[in-house]
């Protein structure tokens, strides 16, 4: 008799166990929503309570990285990026979580040991090489930047970001026409992305082609109304295009963020538009701006 007391607080319990299960379930749903939606501080708060019950899952923890990452909180994300490797040294994204915060710190040699890493652990892993490339990239060696995403593209060439950061690395060669080609690439495989359309938008205006360029702007524009590279570009193409009224509504919004372009941008623009008080507000502005982010 004991043991069917057993057998049934068992089945019994396992009902609760169950909906505990699907209760974590969710909330890990909601927090990789929260993070693909750019919405970090929620994201960390559902990741930190989804850890707070299952404690052993590197890959989650890597998600909290990048998510803290994304807040500019570098210390704790590099905490969980050990915190990965140790629960399992063989997973290759706790090395690239790594690499991606010795880069944002401008400590190449140690972010590409991470990524070579990440590389030796699994070579079919895009992450590995598409980060390598954005590190050399940001320390300006475009060659080895292009070597990395041509790695990349040979597991899958059907990627945007791959192409995109690719022509960045082009045109930092100088390699105006491959780089093109490379942008039309990252078009053609965007599939509703809005950063080839305002990358390659950002190209054409610094190749003074700018009535080309605005249409790209537009559909980031439309894509990604509240970025405020997006609004940035597009309005500085107006700008230059004698549209100054329409980026005026434009970039009005941007002007909350704070960044010292923005303010430069919009004195500009006042000024072109006669309006001098609200230029010498911007102008006021330039003393206490903030420079722009990272670029994601």
């Amino acid at each position: 008799m004991r043991d069917l007391g057993v057998v049934l607080a068992v089945l019994c319990g396992m009902p609760a166990v169950a909906a505990a299960q699907d209760n974590g379930q969710r909330l890990l749903e909601q927090a990789n929503s929260a993070y693909r939606s750019l919405h970090a501080s929620n994201a960390v708060d559902l990741y930190r309570r989804y850890l707070a019950a299952y404690p052993d899952r590197p890959d989650v923890r890597v998600f909290l990285g990048g998510a803290l990452l994304n807040l500019d909180q570098p210390e704790a994300a590099l905490n969980e990026a050990k915190h990965a490797i140790a629960l399992d040294p063989a997973y290759a994204k706790g090395y690239i979580l790594a690499g991606r915060i010795y880069a944002a710190r401008e400590a190449w040699d140690a972010a590409q040991e991470f990524f070579e890493k990440a590389q030796h652990l699994d070579k079919r892993d895009i992450d590995g090489w598409y980060f390598s490339g954005r590190a050399y990239y940001d320390a300006n060696r475009f060659e080895l930047a292009i070597a990395r995403f041509d790695e990349a593209l040979r597991i899958d060439p059907a990627q945007s970001r791959l192409y995109e950061n690719l022509a960045l690395a082009q045109d930092g060669l100088g390699q105006s026409s491959a780089a093109e080609a490379s942008f039309r690439k990252a078009l053609h495989h965007a599939n509703g992305a809005w950063r080839p359309y305002l990358a390659y938008g950002a190209f054409l205006f610094r190749q003074g082609r700018g009535a080309d360029a605005l249409p790209n702007l537009r559909q980031a524009f439309a894509l990604a109304p509240d970025v405020v590279d997006v609004r940035f570009e597009l309005a500085r193409v107006l700008y230059q295009q004698d549209h100054s009224a329409e980026a005026a509504g434009i970039l009005e919004p941007a002007v909350q963020s704070n960044e010292c372009r923005v303010h430069n941008l919009m004195a500009r623009i006042h000024s072109a538009r006669g309006e001098s008080g609200p230029a010498d507000v911007e102008v006021r502005a330039l003393e206490h701006c903030a420079t722009a982010g990272a670029r994601q």
